[in-house]
């Protein structure tokens, strides 16, 4: 009984490793690929990415600081900034291809300036006394699970990410 129980064990963990190995291999080769830099005399591009394999990536060279310097497009997907007196939603991402973006402007600081909506996504925000928990994110939902919302949703993090480069 302890010799098929020692089998056993030993068959289960060389197939978790064999899996395991496997899923890393899958997730290092979903990254691979060739990533291009901008050499520009514009401080708004200049040591950005600018291609990633196919993919080019343009950003803005504005006069308007709300938007110079941030992603103008990924591919053919152009993003737009909100140019607002309200400084909640000033130099935001206001759209994403035909995805169109909204921020809370509210009373109340846990979640003024936060995301409201992401096309068909709908973010809601705790509204607490609690430290712990106000301003923290307290559902999103996606109306009809609308892929083209989420395709935004990823692309917007991706996008908040370049703009930080």
């Amino acid at each position: 009984m302890k010799n098929i129980f020692t089998k056993i064990l030993s068959l289960t963990s060389i197939t978790l490793f064999f899996l395991l190995s496997i899923s890393k291999q899958a997730i290092a080769q979903r990254f691979r690929g060739k990533i291009e830099y901008y050499s520009s005399v514009f401080p708004s591009e200049d040591g950005k990415i600018k291609s990633i394999d196919d993919t080019k990536i343009e950003y803005y060279n504005s006069v308007f600081k709300s938007e110079d310097g941030k992603v103008k497009s990924i591919g053919d997907k152009r993003v737009e900034y909100y140019n607002s007196v309200f400084p909640s939603e000033n130099g935001k991402i206001k759209s994403i291809g035909n995805t169109k973006i909204e921020y809370y402007n509210s009373v109340f600081k846990s979640e003024d300036g936060k995301i409201k909506s992401i096309g068909n996504i709908k973010f809601e925000y705790n509204n607490s006394n609690s430290q712990k928990s106000d301003g923290k994110v307290k559902s999103i939902t996606n109306e009809n699970d609308d892929r083209e919302s989420e395709d935004a949703l990823d692309t917007y993090y991706f996008i908040e990410r370049l703009n930080c480069q």
